[in-house]
C-alpha cells in the first residue's frame, strides 16, 4: 500500500505546477504526515482541499482516494477514486491504474459484480503491462464468488497461462467439480500435486474424483502412493480416507483400506473392529463381516451376537449354531436374546432340525410371543408328519 501511494504522489506532483503554492503546500504536508504514519491527519489536510482546475482535482481526488483505502473506509475511497475517474483528465495509465484500485476495493467489500465490471474493461482496455496474471485472477475470483462456475475456468486458465501458481488451479478444480466434469477436474489435480505435492488434500481431492470416475483402483494407488511419500502422518489423516470411502458409498474400499492399517496406524481396538465389521457387512462380504464380528468379540463378547447373525444371513448355518453354546452363555437384554432365538429357530430349521428349531422357538416365545406363536405352530405340523 505504502508503495501504491507513493507512486500516487509522484503521478500528483506532475499536476502541482498547475495548483495554487498554497494548495501544493497542502499536498506535500499531507504527504509528509502521510509518511510519518499520521494517515488521519494526511486526511484532514486533504479533505478540505478545492482545486478549481480539473487536473489538480483530479490528482488530489485520487490521493485522498488512495488515503481513505489505506485508513480502510473503502465508501470514501470509492467516491474520491471514481471523482478522479469521471474527471475525464487523467492519462491512459493513470486512468487504469485507478480502476484497477476501484475495483479492487469493490472486491473486498464483496460488490463482485461491480468489481467484475472494471476488471474486465481492463483486460480489454488497459495497456499491456497491466494485464497480467494477477488481473485475470482476480477476475477468475469475482466469478467464483458469483458461482459463474463455466466463466471461472478460462479466467483461471488465463492467469495459469502468464504465471503458475495454485490459487487459479484451486477455483478450477472448484468449478469442474461444480459443473460435474470429473475428466476435466482429474487433470487439475494432477496440475497441483506437481505444484505442491507435499499436501494431502490435493491427493485426497484426486482420489475423490477418481471415484467419482468409477476408477476405484486408481484412487487406492493415489492414496497408496500419498502414504509412500509420507503424507499419511496421523490416524486422522487415514480416518478421513476411510471416511472418503464409506462417504462415496464404497463400503469395501473402506473395510480393505481400514483393514490394512488396524494395528499399524490406527488403533486395533473394539470401536475400530466393530467399524470394520459394518463396513464389511454393508459390502455383503460375508465372510469377512462374520470374521470381523468375531475379533470383535474377542474384545466384547456382546459382538458374538453380530457375527451369529452374519452367519446365518450367509447361510452358513452350521457355523452359527456352533456358536450358540457360547451365545446362550452371555448376559443379554430382552431384545438381543429374542433376536438369537429367533435366528437360531431359522437356522435349525434351514438345517432340517426341526425338534432343535422348535425348541429355540420355545424359548424365544418368553420374550415375544408374536413372533414365536406362528413359528411353533408350523415346527409343531412339521415334527407330526
Amino acid at each position: 500500500m505504502r508503495a501504491l501511494i507513493l507512486c500516487l504522489a509522484l503521478l500528483a506532483g506532475t499536476a502541482q505546477a498547475a495548483m495554487s503554492p498554497i494548495m501544493a503546500s497542502k499536498v506535500q504536508e499531507a504527504w509528509a504526515l502521510y509518511e510519518a504514519d499520521k494517515l488521519d491527519q494526511a486526511i484532514d489536510i486533504l479533505a478540505p482541499l478545492e482545486p478549481r482546475d480539473g487536473e489538480s482535482k483530479a490528482y488530489v481526488a485520487r490521493l485522498l482516494g488512495s488515503l481513505y483505502w489505506a485508513a480502510e473506509q473503502p465508501d470514501k475511497a470509492l467516491e474520491q477514486l471514481q471523482i478522479a475517474l469521471d474527471s475525464g483528465v487523467l492519462n491512459e495509465m493513470t486512468s487504469a491504474q485507478t480502476r484497477r484500485m476501484v475495483a479492487d476495493i469493490l472486491l473486498m467489500n464483496e460488490r463482485f459484480r461491480d468489481a467484475l465490471g472494471h476488471y474486465q474493461w481492463l483486460r480489454d482496455n488497459a495497456p499491456a503491462e497491466l494485464v497480467n496474471a494477477d488481473l485475470h485472477l482476480r477476475i477468475a475470483q469475482s466469478h467464483f464468488r458469483l458461482e459463474q462456475w463455466a466463466e471461472v475456468i478460462p479466467a483461471a486458465r488465463a492467469a495459469v497461462a502468464l504465471e503458475t501458481s495454485v490459487s487459479p488451479y484451486q477455483m478450477m478444480l472448484t468449478a469442474y467439480q461444480q459443473l460435474q466434469n470429473w475428466p476435466e477436474a482429474l487433470k487439475v489435480t494432477a496440475a497441483l500435486i506437481e505444484l505442491e505435492p507435499e499436501r494431502l488434500s490435493w491427493w485426497r481431492q484426486r482420489a475423490s474424483v477418481q471415484l467419482r470416475l468409477n476408477d476405484q483402483e486408481a484412487a487406492l494407488r493415489t492414496l497408496a502412493l500419498a502414504e509412500q511419500n509420507n503424507l499419511l502422518t496421523s490416524e486422522g489423516d487415514y480416518r478421513s480416507l476411510i471416511q472418503l470411502f464409506n462417504n462415496r458409498g464404497l463400503p469395501e474400499l473402506a473395510a480393505r483400506f481400514l483393514a490394512g492399517q488396524l494395528g499399524k496406524h490406527i488403533d486395533d481396538d473394539v470401536e475400530r473392529r466393530v467399524e470394520l465389521a459394518r463396513y464389511w457387512q454393508m459390502a455383503r462380504e460375508w465372510d469377512a463381516a462374520q470374521q470381523a464380528w468375531g475379533r470383535a468379540a474377542e474384545l466384547d463378547s456382546q459382538y458374538r451376537v453380530n457375527q451369529f447373525e452374519v452367519l446365518v444371513m450367509a447361510s452358513e448355518f452350521r457355523q452359527a449354531v456352533a456358536l450358540l453354546p457360547a451365545l446362550d452363555a452371555l448376559k443379554l437384554d430382552n431384545d438381543d436374546r429374542l433376536r438369537v432365538e429367533m435366528m437360531a429357530v431359522r437356522a435349525y430349521y434351514q438345517m432340517g432340525d426341526y425338534a432343535d428349531a422348535l425348541a429355540r422357538a420355545e424359548r424365544a416365545r418368553h420374550y415375544d410371543r408374536e413372533s414365536a406363536d406362528p413359528w411353533m405352530a408350523f415346527l409343531q405340523e412339521k415334527l407330526a408328519l
